[in-house]
């Protein structure tokens, strides 16, 4: 069952990524549920088959003042909103929206944000999109939730998103000290390639044997104590020989498990957060509208 869901999910996701305005209107733009306004302004990157296309544009406000969405094709679950550039090109990220999907529905949540950029050069023509430094994730203000035909929102879903994240939190804090100790980059280049390297290292019983870990073998070969949970028996053994303890309960649970399953774009995205946000830096843009 579980690699059909895999299956399904990679199916989705692709679906998901060859429609890239689609994911950016939202959770609900999967129900058609949301009008979105066309732009003001448009400057786009050129893009193509081997460069992903980075897109600037500035949005006419419900309260009168304009705001700006920026876009990069190569992450399609994610837009950036700030302030309107000012005379002198700068402008304030203050949210960033993530739409992370999975075989059974979404998560939909809005990061407020702290940061700040410059787009002026030129701008009739177009400019170079600079983002100072990479803008600090504050809290979760608000989100939505899509698991099968329920539909969580308001305080709820709120609730359960900030606690889902605070898991991630720990989960790519240790990723993080993992690759650190073993003088590994920290870099993936995609969703896919993370979760390559990342499944059989979290979830050794769920792959075949011969991407195991070396140590889980050992481990599974010896009297290892073991649990059922969430319909996986967990080698509990080997779980307190990887992580800290403060994870130990997350993973024996099978809660790591359905975290990776409902929210890998989004626990990709936190992990990944810095280098997603140098691809978004430094790019000369031209005016399309």
């Amino acid at each position: 069952m579980r690699n059909n869901w895999n299956y399904f999910f990679f199916l989705f996701a692709f679906l998901l990524v060859g429609c890239t305005s689609l994911i950016q209107k939202g959770g609900e733009a999967l129900e058609g549920k949301v009008f979105t306004p066309k732009p003001l302004e448009l400057y786009s990157s050129n893009g193509g088959k081997t460069e992903a296309k980075i897109e600037l544009k500035e949005m006419p406000g419900k309260d009168g003042e304009n705001f700006i969405e920026i876009t990069n094709s190569q992450w399609p679950g994610l837009v950036l909103r700030g302030s309107a550039p000012a005379p002198d090109g700068s402008f304030h990220l203050t949210e960033a929206r993530i739409l992370s999907p999975h075989v059974s529905g979404w998560n939909e949540l809005n990061y407020e944000l702290l940061g700040s950029g410059n787009f002026l050069s030129g701008r009739e023509a177009g400019g170079v999109l600079r983002i100072d430094e990479t803008p600090e994730r504050v809290q979760i203000s608000s989100g939505k939730i899509r698991l099968k035909s329920r539909r969580i929102t308001g305080d709820t879903a709120l609730s359960a998103l900030r606690n889902r994240r605070e898991r991630i939190l720990s989960l790519t804090e240790w990723m993080g000290e993992w690759q650190e100790k073993a003088g590994n980059s920290a870099y993936f280049n995609n969703q896919n390639e993370f979760d390559e390297y990342w499944k059989s290292l979290l979830f050794p019983e769920l792959v075949p044997a011969k991407k195991r870990p070396e140590n889980y073998s050992q481990i599974n070969a010896g009297d290892a104590e073991w649990s059922w949970a969430d319909g996986v028996k967990w080698n509990l053994t080997y779980t307190k020989s990887i992580f800290p303890e403060a994870l130990w309960d997350f993973r024996d649970s099978g809660s790591l498990l359905r975290d990776w399953e409902e929210a890998l774009p989004w626990i990709f995205m936190e992990y990944s957060w810095e280098p997603i946000i140098s691809t978004f830096n430094n790019k000369t843009l031209k005016k399309i509208k």
